[in-house]
């Protein structure tokens, strides 16, 4: 017998929370600055591969300087991942906490 409440059956549709994050990064001028506080704090305690935080860092710090770059960067984050290594990226997000919206459970 399954248990339907138990959350290992359960698995959240990973577009859908790109799709928040680039939301709340869009309304909540605040996310910007947490996703950076989140990468300087994990970068301070010696990272062993710090290469997609810093790339993270570069994409936010351009995205709050330049609008043409925020919206490239909400549109990439909309969209399922173009390859290999935007899935790698995203793999090591730093939206989390804060205002990010916590993973969904789905069927």
């Amino acid at each position: 017998m399954h248990r339907t409440d138990d959350f290992h059956c359960f698995r959240s549709d990973p577009l859908i929370r790109w799709q928040d994050i680039a939301a709340a990064l869009e309304s909540n001028p605040d996310a910007w600055d947490w996703a950076l506080a989140n990468i300087e704090r994990w970068l301070s305690q010696g990272r062993l591969h710090p290469a997609p935080l810093l790339e993270w860092r570069q994409w936010l710090l351009e995205g709050t300087r330049d609008p043409v770059t925020r919206a490239a960067l909400l549109d990439v984050l909309r969209r399922p991942p173009a390859d290999a290594h935007q899935d790698q990226l995203r793999s090591c997000s730093p939206f989390v906490g804060g205002p990010f919206p916590k993973p969904a459970l789905s069927a």
